[in-house]
């Protein structure tokens, strides 16, 4: 009798251990699209290399970095301070007034019969449009872009300037970077896990990879991915942190950078994305 209960309960034993798998297997299989994202960019990381410093010689002006790169969450004001007006998608910013034109000039001469020489009336200067929209087919991503402002941060080191990102699903425009179309670096940032993902997927980008902007102009401005980097941020000494924001400081050179934190779901790194403007296609009658 003993023996035939001692069967029966290990019949029981093996069922519920059955069930038991079976249950952790299925919930393996319904999580594991929450978990997939953490995933990928943990084993992709170690394929993106990690940041070289930012030499002085592509930088507009030789200046302290005192704007540090963004978080992956609105910054909070700090207490006695002036709360920054929050961006939103009706916001609107108008590019900064560019100079018109010199007429053209007479020359003076001292004969007055001779004909007057006109000096050359120099190129107007190149004006630059605001981006408001970015797309990126090589990672599916098609999304508003929209001015942001920097915010005081109060931290252990002190009250530090933070770059705001938008807290829906935008990119945000730093507002003091470059327009469209005119050398300089313009600066894009966005959140990789939060408020829309916009920038979730940049880690997959390649080199030669096409990143659409378009110009509050109605015009398409085209870049090229050249490197992607990590740039270690979190837990890191403010030097560090003023040698990572270099890379969103003005440049002699015309670049696009998008900046967002990486891995997944961690603040702990920057993702820098750099692209170039890509070469205009040849005219008629030219050979590529």
């Amino acid at each position: 009798m003993s023996r035939s209960v001692s069967v029966r309960a290990l019949k029981i034993a093996n069922i519920l251990i059955g069930v038991g798998i079976a249950l952790l297997l299925a919930g393996i299989g319904l999580s594991y699209p929450t978990f997939k994202p953490y995933l990928e960019t943990l084993f992709q990381t170690r394929d993106i290399a990690t940041a070289p410093p930012l030499g002085p010689e592509v930088l507009a002006a030789e200046a302290t970095a005192a704007i540090l790169l963004p978080l992956d969450q609105p910054a909070p004001p700090v207490p006695g301070e002036p709360s920054p007006t929050p961006t939103s998608p009706g916001r609107e910013l108008k590019a900064p007034i560019q100079p018109q034109p010199t007429p053209a000039l007479l020359e003076p001469t001292s004969e007055p019969t001779a004909r007057p020489a006109l000096r050359p009336t120099p190129p107007p200067p190149l004006r630059g449009t605001m981006p408001v929209h970015i797309r990126i087919p090589a990672i599916n991503l098609d999304a508003p872009v929209t001015p942001v402002e920097w915010a005081p941060l109060e931290t252990a080191d002190g009250v530090e300037g933070i770059w705001q990102v938008p807290n829906w699903r935008a990119a945000g425009w730093h507002s003091s970077s470059a327009l469209l179309g005119v050398p300089g670096n313009t600066v894009l940032n966005g959140h990789n896990t939060t408020y829309g993902e916009v920038f979730r997927d940049l880690y997959r980008l390649q080199e030669g990879a096409e990143i659409l902007l378009e110009g509050e102009d109605g015009l398409i401005y085209t870049y090229v991915v050249e490197a992607l980097y990590i740039l270690k941020e979190a837990h890191q000494p403010l030097e560090v942190r003023l040698e990572n924001a270099r890379y969103i400081l003005q440049t002699t050179d015309e670049r696009l950078t998008l900046v967002t934190c990486h891995p997944y779901g961690s603040i702990q790194n920057r993702l820098i994305v750099i692209a170039r403007p890509a070469p205009a296609p040849p005219s008629e009658g030219e050979h590529p």
